[in-house]
């Protein structure tokens, strides 16, 4: 069906985007926080780098609970490309706040930790379910499973190349460009059609 491996490839490539951002943020966030600022990081204590993390987590579980009464108001699509648009922005300026805002820079940091966590993954808790709408019953499992997984995998490359950037650039530089992902998703989105109060077939 040409109409199903078309919406199956965008899907895909969704994922990867969405997941490439996801994964080259957070697995590189920790490291970020206690890099010194001279080396592109932050320049927290381990003890400060892990309750920066905390605020990140809780806003994070906001999103979470957020998401899915926000997909069903407004729509699938503006809502998932108003979350990872948010999520892009929001780790861009969080890997060049300490640049931009200087000695201020923790603070800023600790404000905009819970709602980076909020727009960048919140996103997951209508994901697979919205990614399961685009298909017909009989196949449902199948396209989900092969577009958010196969997506999943070539995500798997996101730390290596953050953590290439940041060798040459700084982690923050590194952090900045990632955001890209979740930009390029939020256009993705809507070469798929939107799901919301679609009959299931």
């Amino acid at each position: 069906d040409p109409i199903l491996a078309r919406r199956t490839l965008i899907a895909t490539a969704l994922a990867t985007t969405v997941l490439f951002g996801y994964w080259g943020l957070n697995t590189w966030l920790p490291n970020f926080l206690a890099t010194p600022v001279a080396q592109g990081g932050a320049g927290l204590s381990l003890l400060k780098s892990s309750t920066w993390v905390i605020a990140i987590q809780c806003g994070a579980f906001a999103g979470y609970l957020t998401f899915g009464w926000m997909s069903d108001r407004f729509g699938r699509r503006p809502s998932f490309a108003g979350y990872v648009t948010m999520a892009g922005i929001l780790s861009f300026l969080y890997g060049t706040a300490p640049q931009w805002a200087g000695a201020n820079a923790p603070t800023v940091l600790l404000i905009l930790g819970p709602f980076i966590g909020f727009f960048g993954t919140g996103f997951f808790s209508l994901f697979g379910s919205m990614l399961a709408e685009l298909y017909p019953t009989r196949i449902r499992g199948t396209g989900q499973g092969f577009a958010y997984n196969f997506g999943r995998g070539l995500s798997a490359m996101a730390p290596f190349l953050v953590g290439a950037i940041a060798d040459s650039q700084g982690l923050g530089v590194a952090l900045a460009l990632n955001a890209g992902f979740f930009l390029l998703g939020a256009i993705i989105i809507f070469w798929l059609p939107e799901t919301k109060n679609t009959q299931l077939t």
